[in-house]
């Protein structure tokens, strides 16, 4: 959600508790791309996520009385769409959960975030499909809930106590799954390396 800071997000919500509809159109137009995005991971398809953040609004409308005293604008944005997704999912048992899709742009800045891309090689874009196809795989591996916080964290930019607000858990549990979804993930890395050297003296 780049284009709201948090600051502007919660004078928002008490504009829109007052029935503001300025201010309930910018909130809209400034969170809506990103949230079709987040929701994408679950749902696994643009339309059916499209659907879901627009439903996302009218439940914050119709009870927008109670957004005056909301702290965390941007995690209450992102709960009520990931609870709507998880009921998407749960009414509808042939979807998959959805939290492995991930968009190459968020790929690529995750993995610029966590020192993993390399300026040099990263000129070629076969280097960059290669990439993001063994970024993928690496949280693909991850248990969900170690890879929901992580992505959280990494592609949204939440903090932990704004994840912990999305995710129902304290922020302490959060920053668990974080460290355990680094560990996690380095170990994967690491076990590639070895296949990779196996298969080279194969």
């Amino acid at each position: 959600m780049d284009q709201l800071k948090d600051e502007r997000a919660v004078q928002l919500f008490r504009l829109i508790s007052a029935s503001d509809k300025k201010a309930f159109d910018e909130l809209f137009r400034k969170s809506y791309a990103s949230l079709v995005v987040f929701c994408c991971r679950y749902v696994k398809d643009k339309q059916t996520a499209s659907d879901i953040v627009q439903d996302t609004f009218i439940k914050l409308w119709n009870n927008r009385s109670s957004l005056a005293e909301v702290g965390l604008a941007k995690s209450y944005l992102y709960r009520i769409v990931r609870n709507l997704s998880l009921n998407y999912i749960r009414d509808n048992a042939n979807t998959q959960t959805g939290l492995e899709l991930i968009t190459d742009e968020a790929i690529l800045e995750g993995e610029g975030q966590l020192g993993w891309s390399d300026p040099v090689e990263s000129d070629t874009s076969n280097n960059v499909q290669t990439r993001m196809a063994l970024v993928k795989r690496w949280i693909g591996q991850l248990p969900e809930r170690q890879k929901e916080a992580f992505e959280l964290s990494r592609f949204e930019g939440l903090d932990h106590h704004e994840i912990a607000e999305v995710m129902n858990v304290s922020a302490r549990t959060v920053n668990n799954h974080i460290v355990e979804a680094l560990k996690n993930i380095q170990k994967i890395r690491e076990m590639d390396a070895k296949r990779n050297v196996m298969a080279g003296h194969g």
